[in-house]
């Protein structure tokens, strides 16, 4: 291997190391609206990650997708039968953004659901 071989790989490989920062950088920018939309469907919902507790209108399901490709804390969450959105867990309200409720999914799990959504099902 001559010098110039050397000095070639030296640069190709501070190049590739460059653009691996530049991409970190802007994937860590990446924002997106709360309680954006993102898709369920019936393979996700056969999968056993639904329930239909009774505690809202007959006939109605939620369905909560932990590793959604397209929410940003990665859960997806179907609220009694309301057009599916991306969320996150909960503990309190007060760690949900915007107007929302922590919801009880489960004994162990929560999630937030905002008020706009709670209006749909108890419109319908």
């Amino acid at each position: 291997m001559t010098a110039n071989d050397t000095q070639t790989i030296a640069r190709r490989m501070r190049a590739v190391i460059g653009l691996g920062v530049v991409l970190a950088a802007v994937a860590g920018c990446e924002t997106q609206a709360d309680y954006a939309p993102c898709g369920l469907d019936e393979e996700i919902t056969s999968q056993g990650i639904c329930t239909n507790d009774g505690s809202a209108n007959a006939g109605t399901t939620s369905c909560v997708v932990k590793e959604h490709p397209h929410c940003m804390q990665s859960i997806c969450l179907s609220y009694f039968g309301t057009t599916p959105f991306c969320s996150l867990g909960c503990s309190s309200d007060g760690d949900c953004p915007g107007s929302a409720t922590c919801w009880s999914f489960s004994e162990q799990e929560r999630y937030c659901v905002p008020k706009s959504r709670e209006a749909q099902v108890a419109g319908s």
